[in-house]
């Protein structure tokens, strides 16, 4: 089996380097640059990262489960963060883990499968766009977690583009249909709160912690950081009110058409009473009832039944019941 490649992503003030690697070891030849990043598009490596780097064996076990929670590990000499990334597929949201390890110079990315959400960071190193080249490593791990951080906004503006199209269309009919994508919405929602909500522990400690890794104005970074992430939070508790108000708009819609289809029903059962009773009057077939020998007994009988109807829906049309 093939394993997985590794990209290094090394650059200073003034030079950059970008090249792929067989080994983690070839990494260490890019340490006289000011950071040198190594990513690792897969879980894999583990040996190499104890006996090279000296990653703890805590670290590298969080690494390796498969449902580990989103956590930060301060040690004395590196940082090691993991978290989540998530992304859209047919059948809804996935996520994917992500390993951040930080040490001196050294940044090192591991995450599950090829394919992530930092090409927008890899292109400014890339171009020398922005502060890449002026500073840290401690600065491109900041970037590398905001980058994972703005990956929800666009997720979550389409999550509510398609509540405000699924609202129209509960105002417009309300089928079953539309209730089943709602709560598929909905469940989108929790999905990514689970998710994102575990961040907030992790950038707390970073700003409480990780003094010895950030400092100065990437610590102010880390700060705005934990912001963002609330703010993320605040727009996915808004959309879960949303997703039950549709809900609750669902239900008041069916209710109302409902009631609607009840009144209809009450009218046209309250109109044909009268006539009820008068085709049942004359449908008693006695001997001396004088309208059966009347000639025109039949029509009369019809058009006062008309009469009746029409007069009914006149007055329940004037009552506002129609």
């Amino acid at each position: 089996m093939e394993k997985p490649g590794i990209t290094v992503f090394a650059y200073s003030p003034g030079e950059f380097e970008e090249r792929r690697i067989e080994s983690l070891r070839e990494a260490l030849e890019f340490k006289e640059y000011r950071v040198v990043w190594v990513n690792v598009d897969g879980i894999a490596y583990i040996d190499e990262l104890r006996e090279i780097f000296g990653f703890h064996e805590a670290s590298i076990k969080a690494l390796l489960r498969s449902r580990s929670r989103a956590r930060v590990s301060l040690r004395e000499d590196y940082l090691f963060l993991l978290l989540y990334q998530i992304y859209e597929v047919k059948e809804g949201l996935k996520k994917e883990r992500i390993g951040i390890f930080l040490r001196g110079n050294f940044v090192i990315t591991l995450q599950e499968r090829p394919g992530d959400v930092f090409n927008p960071v890899r292109e400014a190193i890339r171009t020398g766009e922005g502060l890449f080249r002026e500073k840290g490593a401690e600065y491109l791990v900041f970037a590398l977690l905001d980058a994972i951080v703005e990956n929800y906004l666009p997720i979550l503006e389409r999550i509510s583009a398609r509540m405000e199209e699924l609202e129209s269309r509960i105002l417009k009919d309300g089928d079953r249909e539309i209730l089943r994508r709602v709560h598929g919405i909905r469940r989108r929602v929790l999905f990514i709160r689970r998710t994102i909500f575990s961040l907030l522990e992790v950038f707390r400690r970073l700003q409480l912690e990780g003094g010895g890794f950030f400092e100065g104005e990437t610590r102010g970074y880390i700060e705005e950081l934990h912001s963002h992430v609330m703010e993320v939070l605040d727009i996915i508790e808004s959309q879960r009110d949303m997703a039950n108000g549709l809900v609750e708009m669902y239900y008041s819609t069916l209710s109302l058409r409902i009631n609607d289809i009840m009144r209809i029903l009450t009218v046209v059962s309250t109109i044909f009473i009268p006539l009820t009773f008068i085709t049942g009057l004359y449908g008693m077939n006695f001997r001396y009832m004088p309208e059966l020998g009347w000639r025109y007994g039949y029509p009369a009988v019809l058009l006062t039944m008309l009469i009746i109807a029409l007069g009914m829906l006149y007055y329940f049309r004037r009552k506002g019941w129609l």
